[in-house]
């Protein structure tokens, strides 16, 4: 079974379990997000959902990130605007202590990797904030720079 569907085969057991539905929609919009590795915008998902479904509009798109937001299957990156498919299957619902990821984006090229914040910096950062009487939430952190083949090819 390839990647892409086993994670959509477990973003539909995960659904299964907590009781909501994972229409073809909202499947649809994870596949999209799945096949690449750049984070996409609303209205390039909207792009390439309209191959299969060309009276598709905004709000169905919306609707559907919200959804998958909602259940963790997805990230939204803020400084790009764009949405990134979760790619370590963690449930970012209720605490989500166990992850707090980071995204090494590239400013070059726009491939974007997701990577697991280490305890130990998670810890540090903390206390960091902690140390000047602010609470810091799980939010992801975006770091910008360029990729290995960006880098190489300059």
């Amino acid at each position: 079974m390839s990647t892409i569907k086993q994670a959509l085969a477990a973003a539909e057991h995960t659904c299964r379990e907590r009781g909501v539905r994972f229409t073809p929609v909202r499947r649809r919009v994870l596949a999209i997000l799945l096949e690449r590795p750049q984070p996409l915008t609303a209205y390039q998902i909207l792009d390439h959902l309209r191959t299969a479904q060309p009276r598709a509009q905004p709000p169905t798109v919306y609707r559907a990130l919200d959804f998958l937001l909602h259940q963790g299957l997805v990230h939204r990156i803020e400084s790009t605007n764009s949405y990134l498919a979760c790619n370590h299957g963690h449930d970012h619902t209720g605490e989500r202590a166990a992850h707090w990821p980071q995204f090494l984006l590239c400013d070059e090229c726009g491939d974007a990797r997701e990577v697991p914040l280490a305890a130990e910096l998670q810890h540090l950062l903390a206390q960091l904030a902690q140390g000047h009487g602010f609470h810091i939430g799980k939010r992801p952190l975006e770091l910008h720079g360029l990729c290995r083949q960006c880098r190489s090819a300059a």
